[in-house]
């Protein structure tokens, strides 16, 4: 496992497109902020106002990084060496994972730091703070959760990242729709959104809520992954 681990992790620090990625979401993030910046309390809000809408950038990383590997069997070499399939899958789903959050992280990170030491603003802490925290970390990961599942379940990076845009239209059209209100609450992206609003409906319903996702997509994920005939 160790191994895989240090494999993926060398691909994922080598590979142009996680790069990319990565500057290109700081970019838009950045242009964002002139229209976001009004509508939350400080700029790390606003930066964190603006991640579902790049939620776009992690379905094309994640169709990058595993959707082309299975495409193109590249997992089988692994499997060949005699890795078991189990380790494959979440040494794959634990890089990939820390790809999308370096990706996602970064733009907030760097307009905090501008927010603190530019701007004078001072972000306003809670009781449940660090509570908080921890419910937008697992929203984050939650959200990356879905291409991730799709990208096993298809196995094709075409594939993958066509489904993964039309879903990620669907969602922003439900956020914005005349249920949003509920749908808002189940959906990752649409908590991240709440947070960046200080709109908290229930940190307990939020962490349940993410705790469901991913149980239920990595247990498909890898049910399918451990069954289905790679060659």
């Amino acid at each position: 496992m160790s191994n895989l681990l240090k494999t993926e992790l060398y691909k994922l620090f080598h590979s142009w497109y996680f790069w990319g990625i990565g500057i290109f979401n700081l970019f838009l993030s950045t242009i964002l902020l002139l229209d976001s910046k009004g509508k939350s309390s400080n700029l790390i809000m606003a930066s964190l106002y603006n991640v579902p809408l790049l939620y776009f950038l992690i379905i094309v990383f994640i169709a990058l990084f595993i959707g082309s590997d299975l495409g193109r069997r590249t997992l089988n070499t692994y499997i060949t060496a005699g890795h078991k399939r189990s380790c494959i899958l979440w040494a794959k789903v634990i890089v990939s994972q820390i790809g999308c959050i370096i990706i996602l992280i970064f733009p907030l990170l760097m307009h905090g730091v501008i927010s603190q030491f530019c701007m004078k603003e001072k972000f306003i802490w809670r009781d449940n703070g660090y509570t908080i925290l921890l419910v937008t970390l697992l929203a984050m990961i939650t959200m990356c959760t879905l291409p991730i599942f799709l990208a096993f379940i298809f196995r094709d990076m075409g594939r993958t990242l066509a489904i993964s845009m039309v879903l990620f239209f669907v969602m922003i059209f439900f956020m914005n729709s005349e249920y949003a209100q509920t749908i808002i609450k189940i959906l990752p992206m649409g908590q991240l959104r709440l947070i960046s609003l200080q709109k908290f409906y229930s940190i307990d319903f939020f962490l349940l809520v993410d705790f469901l996702w991913n149980v239920i997509l990595y247990m498909v994920a890898g049910n399918v992954f451990l069954h289905i005939d790679l060659k």
